[in-house]
């Protein structure tokens, strides 16, 4: 099975999650082109659909992105992650019908389908199969986007086309959301998602997972269920943090989700790695903040003490018997002499701000930074500039420690300089 399988998850719109999800993975697909990289797209919006397949761009208000019409083009709803969601759901009822279980917590099936109306109906297959290939419902983004990784391959969304009224319409009179919907029946699928994982090829080496911010989601939680490891892009913002733990909608990721996926044995995915994000810095050297989070660059004081406060704050909640069970390997900390310092350095780590050109060409242009040369870059917004080759190596050699940190010391790849 893949050596990493991460999900990226945070409650909070605009906490750098997809931007963090398609920089890393575009460098584990660059630092190891031996092996493949698979990317799913779980969020509603499919924002890292549209980043893999061409960029953020439009061409005017309402317009769609480009990369999200580049899907809708080359792809159809069985191609997506749609259809690998409804061949999920199918297996498990297949699996339910022939007694191996996996079907919905309850026992029997579920009323038409947790997801909606288009997943309740047949498909394709009219037998459907108990085991599910995720690579069937994958494409090359290097096909449409040559700026990707050629072992890049994504299991796409495409925004509205993909989760909108008309595909996850309830099947009854009660016209619930998909991100508000309660219950287990989703149960069954993801741990058909699950096995679908482990069975990917031997070279695949890692999955990655981009959810939603609407973090109670049932696509979040197929994610959760299916993953290894959670990292949790965040701003030290504290209001954005204190709704990682209360939300009165319900949608606190480690509170309202994680928490309660765990208490129910829903959980596989546990937190790996919280990644402070847009971090300001003073010096492109490595550095270690005085709470003990390790940083590819120096951050500024300021962000420092800030990062070291919010470090502390989880530690005091996450030293409750509740909260601990949903970290890897926590225990490892119990001997150490200083545990709040060695959980700051285990499971906290920084993402540097990437200067606003550089962030606005890879957004706008589906570039990812590890690609990115000096080279005049323009917009579709009709901006145009470059990056210099010392800013870019810097910001290229930070990207690859900060993805070695979250997968692992074999993605170290010498980087290429910029020209």
């Amino acid at each position: 099975m893949p050596r990493h399988r991460i999900a990226f998850g945070n409650n909070k719109g605009g906490s750098g999650k997809t931007f963090m999800a398609f920089q890393v993975a575009c460098e584990a697909a660059r630092a190891r082109p031996e092996s493949s990289v698979v990317v799913i797209d779980f969020s509603l919006y499919s924002d890292l659909s549209a980043l893999m397949l061409g960029g953020s761009a439009r061409e005017g208000i309402g317009a769609p992105m480009r990369g999200l019409q580049t899907c809708v083009d080359a792809t159809d709803e069985d191609l997506r992650a749609e259809g690998l969601v409804r061949a999920l759901e199918r297996a498990a009822q297949a699996r339910e019908a022939k007694g191996r279980g996996g079907g919905s917590s309850g026992g029997g099936q579920p009323r038409g389908s947790v997801f909606g109306t288009w997943f309740a109906r047949g498909g394709k297959v009219s037998e459907p199969e108990t085991e599910v290939n995720i690579l069937e419902f994958a494409i090359r983004p290097n096909e449409f986007n040559p700026e990707i990784p050629k072992n890049v391959y994504l299991v796409a969304g495409a925004g509205t086309c993909s989760w909108g009224e008309e595909t996850t319409a309830m099947t009854d009179a009660n016209d619930v959301q998909l991100w508000a919907r309660t219950g287990d029946e989703w149960i069954g699928a993801g741990k058909v998602f699950s096995d679908a994982v482990d069975a990917l090829p031997k070279e695949v080496d890692a999955v990655f997972v981009d959810t939603d911010h609407l973090s109670a989601c049932v696509l979040t939680k197929l994610a959760f269920a299916a993953m290894d490891a959670i990292v949790i892009p965040l701003s030290y913002n504290d209001m954005d943090f204190n709704r990682l733990f209360a939300d009165i909608t319900k949608n606190a990721l480690i509170t309202d989700v994680l928490r309660e996926m765990h208490e129910r044995g829903q959980l596989r995915a546990l937190v790996k790695k919280f990644m402070f994000t847009r971090v300001g810095s003073t010096a492109n050297t490595p550095s270690v903040t005085n709470g003990g989070i390790s940083s590819p660059f120096t951050p500024t004081k300021t962000s420092s003490a800030q990062m070291d406060d919010m470090a502390r704050q989880i530690w005091t909640v996450c030293d409750q018997p509740v909260y601990k069970s949903l970290f890897t390997d926590v225990s490892e900390l119990e001997s150490s002499g200083n545990a709040v310092q060695a959980f700051s350095q285990k499971y906290f780590g920084m993402f540097k701000l990437v200067p606003e050109l550089a962030s606005l060409i890879s957004t706008m242009n589906g570039i990812p930074v590890c690609g990115m040369t000096s080279k005049t870059y323009t917009a579709a917004n009709g901006l145009s500039g470059s990056t210099g080759a010392a800013v870019l190596n810097s910001l290229k050699a930070e990207i690859s420690a900060s993805t070695q940190s979250i997968l692992d010391e074999r993605y170290n790849a010498p980087i290429s300089a910029s020209s």
